[in-house]
């Protein structure tokens, strides 16, 4: 997810970027950009870095981190701090300082200040399970770190109206930037729940709507689901989120309905992004509304399918669909498992581990031309590793 961010980041600002060593395994690679500028850029977008540091020496033990020259690189006279970064190991702050101390060649000629510096330089360390020497050390100096506090301003916990299945800040953020949702955008989302999807959208300067069967989730209506609240009071609601982060002005409204149903009198392209987290059955129902006006069983096959309608007539060419799909891992066939349809092209397929048995995959998908008679949604392997997802996640084995 987080190369995908760095990718899609680099698109939308039109900056060339090489990226070597990314790895599910550890956090850490390696990228090449034309300036300080570029990463400047990166890093006012994605909220999956931490922070970017130029690479002065690339090591495979701190043996010859300690023995490097430093050849070419000249350090700052001010105050400096060394940190230092470990992966698959806590390092004691006693063997921080002696190896700070071991580096033969280190050209900072300034005070250490370890409040305040004028400088920060890292010290990466990869380790791998079960050994006890790192075989991957880097130095340099901090460029720049992400804007992480816009997680923490918008953090689930701290917001004013939640449910069950509200999304966390992070993958919202992590939605919008991979459906690069730019200002200007009208952004959708057919299963709305809480809204927690539309508030990235409007930090960005994007309009959002949303429909949802559940009136009372829309609306704030009956038991809160925070510990200390009985009820949800007045101004808890979608309404009163985007007011109280100061983002009214980019809220379009909400209304209740089912989705598959024709809910919009017209077939004509109106959205830039269409973005959602679906119901899988096991926290919220999957629902919808019958020929008697009641609510039925929706499975799980079908509403993603009919999603993929959906987001085909009223997406434009050019836009994109963001969705997360629940999956049984042991069914899951890559690609082949996923559903698709003739107007849409793959672009984002990242997972999110759930359980030893479950997942859920973050479905990126690319408009690329208008949708024609015959057009429809599909599976071209086997839907099993999501279609029978409720059906495994409750049995016992």
């Amino acid at each position: 997810a987080v190369v995908s961010t760095q990718s899609t980041g680099c698109e939308m600002r039109g900056i060339n970027i090489e990226i070597e060593g990314a790895c599910h395994s550890h956090p850490y690679c390696f990228i090449t950009v034309e300036s300080e500028q570029d990463i400047h850029a990166i890093l006012g977008r994605c909220v999956m870095i931490q922070f970017i540091v130029e690479v002065w020496v690339r090591a495979s033990s701190r043996a010859e981190l300690c023995a490097d020259p430093f050849t070419g690189v000249h350090g700052t006279t001010g105050s400096f701090n060394i940190l230092l970064h470990s992966f698959g190991r806590k390092v004691p702050m006693s063997d921080k300082i002696e190896l700070i101390e071991q580096i033969e060649h280190l050209p900072l000629q300034g005070n250490v200040n370890c409040t305040s510096p004028d400088e920060v330089y890292y010290i990466c360390e990869r380790y791998l399970p079960g050994d006890p020497h790192p075989n991957l050390v880097v130095f340099g100096p901090l460029v720049g770190r992400s804007d992480r506090n816009v997680v923490d301003r918008f953090a689930v916990k701290k917001r004013l109206y939640i449910g069950r299945t509200t999304m966390d800040a992070q993958l919202s953020f992590l939605m919008a930037n991979l459906t690069k949702t730019e200002r200007g955008d009208l952004v959708y989302d057919p299963f709305l729940g809480t809204g927690s999807l539309l508030i990235p959208a409007a930090y960005h300067g994007a309009y959002g709507m949303g429909s949802d069967i559940d009136l009372k989730a829309l609306h704030g209506w009956g038991k809160s689901t925070k510990a200390t609240e009985d009820v949800y009071q007045t101004d808890q609601n979608i309404a009163g989120n985007m007011a109280d982060y100061g983002l009214s002005p980019f809220y379009l409204g909400c209304h209740s309905s089912d989705f598959s149903s024709g809910l919009l009198r017209t077939n004509k392209p109106l959205f830039d992004v269409i973005m959602t987290d679906p119901p899988y059955g096991i926290r919220e129902a999957s629902l919808r509304v019958n020929k008697d006006i009641k609510n039925s069983q929706f499975s799980l096959s079908e509403q993603f399918l009919e999603l993929l309608n959906f987001a085909a007539t009223h997406l434009v060419v050019g836009g994109r669909l963001a969705y997360w799909l629940p999956i049984i891992r042991d069914l899951y066939e890559g690609e082949r498992s996923l559903p698709r349809h003739p107007v849409f092209r793959l672009v984002h397929n990242c997972e999110q581990v759930l359980s030893r048995k479950s997942a859920r995959r973050l479905v990126v998908m690319l408009k690329t031309r208008e949708r024609r008679e015959g057009d429809e949604s599909g599976v071209v392997g086997d839907s099993a590793s999501h279609g029978q997802y409720r059906d495994v996640y409750f049995s016992k084995s």
